[in-house]
């Protein structure tokens, strides 16, 4: 018997002896992957069977622990304390340490008046005239640019977003108006447009905006955020861009067909209809997976508070921001 345990490596459902670095697969009792720290997942004696004190590799997202010879927790990069392999097995698609290293840094304390992620994942911070780019994966933030010279709009701005679509469109808005930006950032021709334009009946101080990708059952969606507490859904309609796929557009037009006639929902109080959630809402972000394309994260501030937002699923459900597999909600780290 302790032969045929030795040749089959003894695998049980609950441990990961033989397991190491398995591909993932869904209903086990627990993973073994070289992911399942970040989405604790792991048996328990994942981290003693298959990761090493000397590098990242099967570490990322782990908790700071004292003694350690290197670290992976996402601090590590600001203490120089992080393994030699941290950037190639953590630098990828983790967007909460994004998040942190930009919240964090000395030229971009609060306030700022929106932020947008690009679909190649490139952050970028707007604050009075001018922003700044955060690269995805060094974290690095860019020298800051002036908003009216490299982007001919007139600053400060009120709030920017990136469309969560194959064109990645950025719209900047400031009172009644807005600009559009082509994926490559330049300004299409004929802007600024009333707002009203292209979302009609959207009135007021938008503060935020929160883009969310169409599904397979939800067409492409913005959450606007107005004077912090308020908050009203413009659904795209059908055709309003071209199709990013070869599926032909009569056929997008008829799978959204019903959902958009309603384009923007009625104003919904969020500290009456949304207990718990942050407010004022004063930024949010939708940022793209480098690792999967097609899926996003979500963020809301207040100020320059990170409030955790994966408890508000039931909330979300009244207004139809659900997690889906192209559509992932988020927390921040506090």
């Amino acid at each position: 018997m302790s032969l045929v345990c030795l040749i089959l490596s003894c695998n049980t459902p609950n441990s990961c002896v033989g397991r190491c670095g398995e591909t993932f697969t869904r209903g086990q009792q627990c993973t073994c992957d070289l992911s399942c720290l970040l989405h604790n997942e792991c048996c328990q004696d994942f981290q003693a069977i298959c990761t090493t004190a000397q590098s990242c590799q099967g570490r990322c997202g782990e908790g700071f622990q004292r003694g350690q010879l290197c670290e992976c927790d996402p601090q590590c990069i600001h203490y120089n304390t992080c393994c030699h392999d941290y950037q190639l097995h953590c630098g990828k698609g983790h967007n909460n340490t994004v998040i942190h290293t930009y919240t964090h840094t000395a030229p971009l304390d609060s306030p700022i008046n929106g932020l947008t992620a690009l679909s190649n994942g490139t952050i970028l911070i707007f604050k009075g005239d001018l922003f700044w780019s955060v690269d995805p994966v060094s974290r690095s933030v860019g020298r800051p640019q002036s908003i009216t010279d490299t982007l001919g709009v007139s600053s400060p701005i009120d709030t920017v977003f990136t469309r969560c679509n194959c064109h990645g469109n950025t719209y900047i808005i400031k009172g009644d108006q807005y600009w559009r930006l082509d994926g490559n950032m330049v300004m299409e021709p004929g802007y600024p447009k009333p707002l009203v334009s292209e979302f009609p009946g959207l009135t007021g101080s938008i503060s935020a905006a929160l883009p969310v990708p169409a599904t397979r059952s939800r067409p492409e969606t913005v959450y606007f955020f107005k004077n912090g507490d308020i908050m009203q859904r413009f659904t795209f309609p059908s055709g309003s861009v071209p199709p990013c796929s070869k599926t032909s557009r009569s056929s997008f037009q008829k799978r959204f067909a019903r959902q958009a006639e309603v384009l923007l929902s009625g104003e919904i109080n969020i500290k009456v209809s949304l207990k718990g959630f942050p407010t004022p809402v004063t930024s949010a972000l939708s940022m793209p997976s480098l690792q999967t394309g097609d899926r996003y994260e979500h963020y809301v501030f207040s100020g320059r508070k990170n409030h955790p937002v994966h408890s508000l699923f039931s909330h979300y459900r009244t207004i139809g921001l659900e997690a889906e597999r192209s559509c992932v909600i988020c927390s921040l780290p506090c």
